[in-house]
């Protein structure tokens, strides 16, 4: 079975209407999972930028964010992991991932040997010369 770690804009893009065509690149997903075909993991730091954007970025209800959150984690194709991997993301940061959040979602996709699904294209740039699994999507 494939599985996935999920990035923030990933997220993001599939519980709101800012970008069509990448809602439709990550419900594809998403359903997969819902349907255990793939599994997509969480991790703890995409919890937080999550809630951090759709707060100030979108002024969505902290109550709201919550049973989104709670709904997703019901689904039994996606996962939540810890993720942080500290000596890696150290490694990774701030010399060959630019972005923390990145380099932590990096660090895991390493160690997990779980590729990144993304809409960043720098942020695959980078992890292409790290030799870090990833999806532009």
């Amino acid at each position: 079975m494939k599985c996935y770690i999920i990035d923030t804009n990933c997220l993001i893009s599939y519980t709101t209407t800012r970008n069509k065509a990448q809602s439709e690149k990550i419900s594809f997903y998403i359903e997969d999972a819902s349907n255990l075909k793939s599994e997509i993991m969480i991790l703890s730091n995409i919890i937080t930028e999550f809630v951090y954007t759709l707060q100030t970025v979108y002024r969505v209800d902290s109550k709201s964010i919550n049973c989104m959150l709670c709904d997703l984690l019901k689904n039994p194709g996606i996962q939540y992991h810890h993720g942080y991997f500290i000596s890696n993301i150290f490694s990774f940061w701030p010399d060959k991932i630019k972005d923390y959040g990145d380099a932590v979602l990096a660090a895991a996709a390493l160690e997990l040997k779980t590729p990144v699904l993304t809409f960043d294209k720098p942020f695959t740039k980078q992890m292409s010369l790290l030799n870090i699994p990833h999806k532009l999507l």
